[in-house]
């Protein structure tokens, strides 16, 4: 259809710096000057709420000052100031400071850019700026968004730093050079001055950090990913570590996922927490040799790695920091598995704990359990322990047929330890008229195992528990064995079901190695269930 006319719409217009009058209802006002447009309210009659002008917003308004009265919910539902009618007004800018993000001080996360000095530069301008630090309103949180952020140097971490990313895999740092990604220092640190361990006492040193959500990628084979230098009373959560290093190859046990070092038994690494840690492609997971109590890891995965824990490998007791070694810590309901060697070593320090830990491929060189080398847990010094463990070379040296006639079966737990291992062991009881292979124990070291047990027929009415105790001297190759046990069922089958155990060397070298439990049993067509766990004193 063809356009016959089209109409000409006139509005008022002046300069907004004379005054806007009052329009008439629907009538636009232009101010020319500071480019405005207004429209009228109309009047109350005709149902406005207010008699005047409304503003209608261009291209030319500043919309961040208009919209610079926050108010939660819009006032809304929800009372916010002393009533209804007054609710709480914030300033924009006050609104978007509670949140502060990396990129606000040139971070960008886009892989390419090398974001050490951005990223060291929010650290110290947020939590030792002389101006703001040590005071509450410093410790904020600082948010880091998905993306990859390439360091280059070590990023220096002061008292009541919290970092949070949106998650492993999403928020990660990539370091390109050989040096731990980040060290905690004390609060007598400075911008670009960050000070030595040696300064740390127990009112400066660094404490209350808060590392959370995001991931570690090191190339370095020889430096830690995560050195806290006596850094107490922190909290590291959903963070995974990576490093380069596969099974088989050489072990340097400086390569740790997180090092944890103290100045001494006063000023050390204490009382933190660490929660859904992943470490992978690392010498070791975690190390120390210094005197570091009260650390608990928690629901962590400890896969592809030399070594899972290390604790007093290197001390040298009575040197500085080094009065005790590590005490007191825990590891708790973690994952353990692909370990080229043993899971957790303690080689200096005492009360540290293992409990519901699941351990499966460790100590096996990369290989199954047929290859197994190396003891899971190596505890070499009295009053460490373990609890509830699950080892899943219990089951596969202990009554695999694979395993069971020809392999040495090593040692779960070396040293002196008293344990009680996790799971219940079930086994199929037949009738056996000659004396059969039933399961194995390690016999490679001096201790007792006690086999609590239950026996139950599903042919005949024979119920049994009991408990077998094993005592083993491996100098003098003496087994001692005792079969204590209560029965219940008929009378004729009591005496069905005997045990019998001895000692063999399975790889030839010199000494026994394995413990071997025979069975007999004469009930015909026996069909039944053993149901076993296992103590071990030493």
């Amino acid at each position: 259809m063809a356009v016959v006319q089209i109409s000409r719409i006139q509005v008022r217009r002046g300069k907004g710096t004379n005054g806007i009058p009052q329009l008439a209802g629907g009538e636009f006002g232009w101010a020319v000057d500071n480019r405005a447009l207004y429209i009228g309210n109309g009047s109350v009659a005709e149902g406005s709420p207010a008699v005047g002008n409304t503003k209608i917003i261009t291209e030319h308004d500043d919309l961040f000052s208009l919209a610079n009265s926050y108010t939660y919910l819009n006032g809304v539902s929800v009372q916010t100031g002393a009533s209804a009618t007054a609710p709480i007004k914030r300033t924009l800018q006050s609104r978007l400071d509670e949140i502060v993000n990396i990129k606000s001080f040139g971070a960008t996360g886009d892989g390419a850019t090398d974001e050490t000095v951005a990223i060291q530069r929010a650290i110290d301008q947020l939590y030792i700026n002389s101006s703001t630090k040590g005071t509450e309103q410093s410790r904020v949180r600082l948010y880091i968004p998905a993306g990859l952020y390439k360091v280059s140097a070590t990023i220096y971490i002061p008292p009541y730093t919290t970092i949070y990313g949106d998650g492993v895999d999403k928020t990660k740092f990539s370091m390109t050079g050989n040096a731990p990604v980040f060290q905690t220092v004390n609060s007598s640190s400075t911008p670009g001055n960050y000070a030595n361990d040696s300064s740390s006492t127990t009112l400066n040193q660094a404490s209350n950090i808060h590392l959370e959500g995001f991931t570690i990628a090191t190339i370095s084979t020889a430096d830690p990913a995560i050195r806290l230098q006596s850094c107490k009373m922190s909290n590291f959560k959903e963070i995974k570590i990576t490093g380069p290093w596969t099974t088989g190859t050489a072990i340097n046990t400086a390569n740790a996922g997180i090092e944890l070092e103290s100045l001494s038994s006063l000023v050390g690494s204490q009382g933190n927490k660490f929660d859904h840690i992943h470490f992978t492609g690392l010498g070791v997971g975690i190390a120390s040799d210094d005197d570091i109590y009260g650390n608990h890891w928690h629901c962590s995965h400890f896969a592809n790695l030399g070594h899972g824990v290390m604790f007093g490998e290197g001390t040298a007791l009575g040197a500085q920091g080094q009065t005790t070694a590590p005490c007191k810590n825990s590891i708790s309901h973690s994952q353990f598995s692909n370990i080229d060697k043993e899971a957790i070593v303690i080689t200096q320090g005492t009360n540290n704990t293992s409990t519901h830990n699941t351990f499966e491929s460790v100590g096996n060189v990369g290989g199954d359990e047929g290859n197994a080398q190396y003891s899971v847990l190596d505890f070499n010094r009295p009053g460490n322990s373990s609890i509830e463990d699950y080892f899943a070379r219990t089951a596969d040296l202990g009554y695999n047929q694979t395993y069971i006639s020809t392999y040495k079966y090593v040692s779960e737990i070396k040293g002196k330890v008293n344990a009680t291992l996790g799971g219940l062991n079930s086994l199929e009881v037949q009738e056996a008229s000659s004396s059969t292979y039933f399961f194995r124990l390690p016999g490679d070291y001096s201790r007792t195992y006690d086999i609590e047990y239950q026996y139950s027929s599903n042919i005949v009415n024979a119920r049994r528990t009991g408990t077998m105790t094993f005592m083993l001297d491996v100098a003098t190759n003496a087994l001692s064995f005792v079969d204590d046990f209560t029965y219940q069922g008929d009378s004729n089958y009591e005496n069905a079901l005997s045990f019998t155990a001895a000692t063999v060397n399975t790889d030839g070298n010199l000494g026994v190695d394995t413990i071997i439990v025979s069975m007999l049993n004469s009930t015909t067509n026996d069909q039944g269930e053993f149901n076993y766990k296992i103590k071990v004193r030493s």
